[in-house]
């Protein structure tokens, strides 16, 4: 077993300036883009932004890095305010992007695809590919749900980054299972993240991650390690993201409340009157009270001495 050792990411100046140049890069094809797209609908352009920076907040990803992602992912260019946004009916396959007007008219897209015998799409804010994530959404009509879909990929990405144990890596590993076509994508992840924190890469604090098995990205190790790592972090994401907003309120009431000086006498109230109705409900049922049934189980035990009575 190797010593783990964390690694700074190895930003200077020089990379630094790269990323911005990539990221304009990247804005000028998605400037060409958008001129291909039909009209969209405005207030829809703040859906996937919405969701990103409430899953950062929620679930301890770096500021802006999932948002980063997403403009990645489906960015689209608005000319009239000059900004890139993340399109949450926007669908990708065989590198061909469609940037559709609404929610309706993306599903209908996606079946006319499969009609034709197409499978392997990307779908939405965060572009699940439903091939290879096929038990992350229930339906298409979940898939194109921006909360559900960025969800589900907040969830992959925090499962990659604890099984890299870093954020850079996690985001390479996010994009494909090759570890080489990673390295581009992860350059323009971070271009585009200098462009939202509106911070030099230099301040990130991101490392890379301190395994041995991703030092070379060219090697067989690389590739093994991005393979699992991936399938361990999609099964994560399948049992953890189905019911995403949830677990986000859950986590942002925690965090809300945690602070609060009678956090823990409203918490034992709200357990006690939990209990209370389940009661209730039980009695309602004609079932037998807590209380009863300890009092029956006391009885039965008195007469047999026997540990069994208290089994059910």
């Amino acid at each position: 077993m190797w010593k783990v050792k964390q690694r700074l990411l190895p930003i200077n100046w020089f990379t630094a300036i790269t990323l911005v140049l990539l990221s304009n890069v990247t804005l000028a094809k998605d400037r060409e883009k958008m001129a291909k797209t039909s009209a969209t609908n405005t207030n829809d352009k703040f859906l996937c932004i919405e969701q990103t920076r409430s899953y950062e907040s929620a679930m301890g990803i770096p500021q802006h890095l999932l948002t980063a992602l997403s403009l990645a992912e489906s960015g689209n260019w608005d000319a009239d305010n000059q900004e890139l946004f993340a399109w949450p009916w926007t669908i990708t396959i065989n590198g061909n992007s469609y940037y559709l007007p609404s929610k309706k008219i993306a599903i209908s897209k996606v079946k006319q695809l499969r009609s034709k015998g197409y499978q392997n799409m990307d779908v939405g804010c965060m572009q699940i590919n439903l091939y290879y994530h096929p038990n992350a959404f229930e339906n298409l009509t979940i898939a194109f749900d921006p909360e559900r879909n960025v969800g589900y990929a907040a969830n992959f990405l925090a499962a990659l980054n604890q099984n890299t144990r870093s954020w850079p890596q996690a985001v390479a590993n996010y994009h494909s299972t090759r570890p080489v076509k990673n390295q581009n994508y992860l350059n323009k992840v971070l271009g585009l993240w200098q462009r939202v924190s509106n911070k030099n890469i230099n301040v990130s604090g991101f490392k890379l991650s301190p395994y041995p098995a991703y030092f070379d990205p060219s090697g067989r190790a690389a590739q093994s390690a991005t393979l699992n790592s991936r399938f361990r972090a999609r099964l994560k994401a399948e049992k953890n993201a189905k019911k995403p907003s949830k677990r986000k309120q859950d986590l942002e009431a925690w965090r809300r409340g945690r602070f609060n000086p009678n956090l823990l006498s409203a918490t034992k109230a709200l357990q006690k009157a939990k209990r209370a109705r389940i009661e209730k409900e039980s009695l309602l049922k004609g079932k037998k009270s807590f209380l009863e049934k300890r009092q029956a189980q006391l009885a039965k035990w008195r007469k047999s001495r026997n540990s069994s009575a208290f089994r059910n």
